[in-house]
Order: structure tokens, then C-alpha cells, then sequence
């Protein structure tokens, strides 16, 4: 029976390799649950995990015919392991933004003097937020924004080819921006 269940897998591979797309929704059916419950664990979160998932899947059916059979035929590496692999570096990922998203949030917050602590103080602090953005030029509101989603900025630098100086200028010059801003106001 494992000699079965060996070229049973074996032929799927082979399928999926070949870009037959009916393996590649067998193999999402047998693994997304396994997939949701790693992801999961480190999100705390349904709808993160289930993008997560889509997100895996996504990525490999975007793999060329070619890579495939290199990767998984070839060289041997095992498919199920890989996914598990980027499922995993996917949800520390989505964990590392929403940290950079919520200590770059309370960075700014921080540059706004508040004399309570309600909250109705801190809905209108958030939109507050959101408003000053938009002082910013359209190139340094998108490194700006890309910054509150995770990107470091050799990520942004490479994204949007630009030199890493240039990205480093621009966000420092955007912050100064800001905080006269706030100045002007207060």
C-alpha cells in the first residue's frame, strides 16, 4: 500500500509539474487545512491565515513549468515541506508589517501633544494621522505608506528603484514634514 500511495504522489507531482491544474486544487484540498492551522498559530487571526493559504497557493501556480520541474523533479525538494517553509515565512511576515505598522503609527501619535487620554482623542488622533499624509509630495506619502505596511527601506529603495539614500531622504524629510506640521497646528 505505501508503494501506492508512493506513485500516487509521485504522479501528482509529475501532474503538477506538467501544469495540470486539477493536482494543484487535490493538493490544495489535502493540505490548506494543515497550511491554516500553522499560519494561524502565529496570526491569531482567520482572515490573515486564510490569505495567507491563498496566498502560498497563489505563488506556486504563478511557478513557471520549467521551475517546477527543476525544483521538484530534478533537484528532489520536497513540495509539501516548501509550502510549510513559506507559509510560515508569509505569517512572520504579515506579524513583522502589522509591528512596523503599529510602532511607526504611535511614533507619529507620539509627535502629537495630548492633554487626555479618552477615546474619542485617540479616533481623532488616528484620522489625524491619516489627514497629514496627505501633506506629503505623492512620491513621499507612497515611500511613506510602503514604511507603515513593513517595507525597511532597502525594500522600498529596490521597489521603487531608487537609490537607498534616496529612500532614506525622502522618509526623514517626510518625518520632518510631519512634525512641522503638527508644529503649525499646536
Amino acid at each position: 500500500m505505501e508503494e501506492k500511495d508512493l506513485n500516487k504522489k509521485d504522479n501528482n507531482l509529475i501532474d503538477f509539474c506538467n501544469g495540470n491544474t486539477n493536482t494543484t486544487e487535490t493538493l490544495y484540498k489535502r493540505w490548506s487545512p494543515e497550511f491554516y492551522f500553522i499560519s494561524y498559530k502565529y496570526l491569531k487571526n482567520k482572515e490573515d491565515a486564510e490569505d495567507i493559504v491563498a496566498d502560498t497557493f497563489e505563488k506556486l501556480l504563478n511557478m513557471p513549468l520549467k521551475k517546477r520541474k527543476q525544483k521538484f523533479i530534478e533537484d528532489g525538494i520536497d513540495l509539501k515541506a516548501l509550502l510549510i517553509v513559506v507559509v510560515k515565512n508569509k505569517s512572520l511576515d504579515k506579524i513583522k508589517q502589522k509591528n512596523n505598522r503599529r510602532r511607526i503609527l504611535v511614533n507619529i501619535k507620539h509627535l502629537i501633544p495630548t492633554t487626555t487620554k479618552n477615546k474619542v482623542w485617540h479616533h481623532f488622533s488616528d484620522d489625524l494621522v491619516e489627514s497629514m499624509l496627505l501633506i506629503l509630495p505623492e512620491r513621499e506619502q507612497q515611500m511613506f505608506k510602503m514604511t507603515l505596511e513593513g517595507y525597511n527601506r532597502k525594500e522600498i529603495a529596490n521597489a521603487l528603484n531608487l537609490s537607498l539614500k534616496t529612500v532614506s531622504n525622502s522618509l526623514s524629510s517626510s518625518r520632518s514634514k510631519l512634525k512641522d506640521s503638527i508644529d503649525y497646528f499646536y
